[in-house]
């Protein structure tokens, strides 16, 4: 039998099977002539060429060093801001679509999202970012309005060159801030499915609508609520410095500004510490802002009452006892010959102070001192005028009410489920009203 003869070694590698033989390499170069070469090089003409190791491999470099950077983040900002930024997502699609569906007018003339935010105070705010106060460039009285938001939106602008989507970024970003801070506080108290509600019960108010709009509440509650956190964490300068950033949003942080001091004394008498102490010296950092301003405007005007004469002269409001502004608020809200849409409007106004009284009761029972100051606070300057006007929004930003929602949620998992489809849907009905130009507060 004849013996097998041994197969001899390839020199080099062994083509792939189904590959075309090799032609060897005319010039010598020891390389493959013609589009063979590619093949062997590791590359392939046209679009299907197959990604190489390196490739792939830098590919699952960057998704590792992605989520590795995602797990680093606070757990707050993990629970809370997906959540927020879907939220935002499905408000603005849902803009989107009312604009179209409610409409008859060619659909190449539907308004885009930046036509559909711009409406109504968002118009003042930018005014004030882009030409100040006081300016010749518009006659509207936008003193009434604090800097925080205007200063905010022309700091934004530097990169967003459009002034309603500079706004609507602000209030992005403020929203974000205030999902994670109040998730924590939240969780500090609760289990986090109870945390997650907080949130939800914030972006299901039925106004929150305004957190969507540049409105001045979203970064009023960004600063108020991260203020909060800082100050349960003991860390007062952070806080008197975050409660200066609320109290140059809105009239509100006045009442934050109390509050502050109150949970201040408590937080002190409760950790054992003295309450005369150095950082009793953070409390006076919440005033400067509102007391700046009042300067600027006497200043500018020559006067202290600017705010004041503004206010009246271009809104016909000023002080007066609560239950003359409840008499004028429920003549209006009782008119059946009045705009069903301002009727409406004026219920809300005096369901909110009656909402701001009971918040106020039940934090005071529950021995919550300065919560229960900051929104009795609040409530009481918005129910001291001839007649209430913004007062809802005012119950938007009190957040102490979201964090005794989590807490009965907490107790009673189906409380969640209600307080959800009741509030949900109010609040997908404003925001149409609002983008379709109807007056909401």
């Amino acid at each position: 039998m004849a013996e097998a003869v041994p197969r001899p070694l390839p020199v080099g590698p062994e083509p792939l099977p189904g590959a075309p033989p090799d032609r060897g390499d005319p010039a010598g170069s020891g390389e493959a002539a013609g589009p063979q070469r590619a093949v062997d090089q590791g590359e392939q003409a046209g679009p299907d060429r197959r990604p190489d190791v390196g490739e792939l491999a830098s590919a699952r470099d960057l998704t590792g060093i992605a989520r590795s950077g995602w797990a680093r983040l606070p757990e707050s900002v993990r629970a809370a801001v997906p959540l927020w930024l879907a939220s935002r997502v499905a408000v603005a699609l849902l803009s989107l679509a009312a604009a179209r569906a409610l409409s008859s007018a060619p659909a190449r003339n539907a308004p885009g999202l930046r036509t559909l935010w711009d409406r109504w105070d968002v118009g003042l705010f930018t005014k004030v970012a882009r030409y100040g106060y006081l300016s010749p460039a518009y006659a509207d009285r936008t003193e009434v309005d604090f800097p925080g938001l205007p200063l905010a939106i022309r700091l934004v602008h530097v990169i967003v060159p459009d002034w309603i989507v500079a706004g609507l970024v602000v209030s992005l970003l403020a929203g974000a801030v205030t999902a994670a801070a109040l998730w924590r506080l939240a969780a500090d108290e609760t289990a986090a499915p109870a945390a997650r509600f907080a949130v939800l019960s914030l972006i299901c108010f039925p106004y929150a609508v305004f957190l969507f709009a540049a409105y001045s509440e979203g970064l009023f509650l960004a600063f108020a609520t991260a203020s909060w956190l800082a100050a349960c964490r003991q860390r007062w300068w952070l806080a008197g410095l975050l409660g200066a950033g609320a109290a140059s949003a809105r009239i509100s942080g006045v009442a934050f500004g109390v509050a502050l001091a109150v949970q201040y004394v408590v937080g002190r008498r409760a950790a054992g510490r003295p309450v005369f102490a150095w950082p009793a010296l953070s409390l006076a950092l919440p005033p400067v802002p509102v007391l700046a301003y009042l300067g600027y405007l006497r200043a500018r005007t020559g006067g202290w009452g600017s705010y004041t004469d503004a206010m009246r002269d271009g809104w016909h409001r000023g002080l007066d006892w609560p239950w003359s502004g409840w008499a004028t608020t429920w003549s209006s809200a009782t008119d059946g010959n009045g705009a069903s849409t301002f009727v409406w409007f004026w219920r809300g106004e005096l369901l909110a102070v009656v909402v701001g009284v009971l918040l106020t009761i039940v934090l005071l029972v529950g021995r919550r001192w300065g919560e229960a100051t900051f929104v009795g606070v609040m409530t009481a300057i918005m129910a001291c005028t001839n007649y209430y006007a913004s007062g809802i929004r005012g119950i938007l930003v009190a957040f102490p009410l979201y964090l005794l929602l989590a807490r009965i949620a907490a107790r009673h998992p189906r409380f969640a489920t209600g307080y959800l489809c009741l509030c949900a849907p109010v609040m997908a009905v404003l925001v149409i009203a609002f983008t379709q130009g109807q007056w909401v507060d």
